[in-house]
């Protein structure tokens, strides 16, 4: 989808102003705010006082309960979303293990790889290249042979102000997740998992931000018919 390949493209400039150029004090004051509980990160397990084995097992069995009371649904063509959720959370999991081995003590991430990358692009070095790096190339092969082998690839081109739209959405995402440290796939996959407060409040807000945004774009009967498809899944 073109409209995507722009999105990126803004991201990536996005991401690129906020930690290396005009937006770079605005990040920093940001940042500045650090919140810890007892000199340490700030995590859900340590706010609340309990063993973070006791949140998992109770997420875990809402979770499962949830799941199980749920109707069944999925998309036409490839694979369902229980399927696809199961093997994202064993991948997000190995992710910790196998980055280590490079020496980066991370998971799954989209933000960190792109800075990689465009800091590569923008500057030659090539010693920026992480494994997030690699993982992200791989990701945009992986969407490529899946899209190929379910016969779902084709180029997809929107209109002159849907490209626009793109861009600037794009940007927009690549000065939030350079101001919050992270975007969808690190807070969420990898940040929430951990408990941490700050994945948890940028998850939050990145949900509250899509209702706005469809609610906005889309309006109020479509927004509330994805509410309830969204329910009934």
């Amino acid at each position: 989808m073109v409209g995507s390949v722009i999105a990126l493209l803004g991201f990536v400039f996005g991401i690129t102003m906020t930690n290396d150029g005009v937006f770079e004090p605005v990040r920093a004051v940001f940042r500045s705010w650090v919140v810890e509980i007892d000199g340490q990160p700030a995590t859900l397990d340590r706010l609340l006082g309990v063993n973070p084995w006791m949140l998992v097992v109770t997420f875990v069995m809402v979770g499962g309960w949830w799941l199980l009371k749920s109707p069944a649904g999925g998309y036409q063509r490839g694979w369902s979303w229980t399927r696809s959720g199961i093997t994202i959370g064993l991948i997000a999991t190995a992710a910790w293990p196998i980055s280590t081995l490079t020496g980066r003590e991370y998971g799954l991430s989209i933000t960190e790889p792109i800075r990689t990358i465009s800091g590569v692009l923008f500057t030659g070095e090539t010693s920026l290249l992480t494994w997030g790096s690699f993982m992200w190339v791989g990701l945009i092969a992986g969407a490529y042979v899946a899209a190929r082998s379910h016969g779902e690839f084709a180029w997809r081109a929107p209109g002159a102000q849907r490209l626009l739209q793109a861009l600037g959405g794009g940007l927009l995402m690549g000065v939030g997740a350079g101001i919050a440290g992270g975007c969808n796939i690190g807070h969420g996959l990898t940040g929430v998992p951990l408990f941490g407060l700050s994945s948890l409040t940028a998850t939050l807000s990145i949900v509250l931000g899509v209702w706005t945004g469809a609610y906005l774009l889309f309006g109020s009967v479509v927004f509330e018919r994805g509410v309830r498809s969204a329910q009934r899944a």
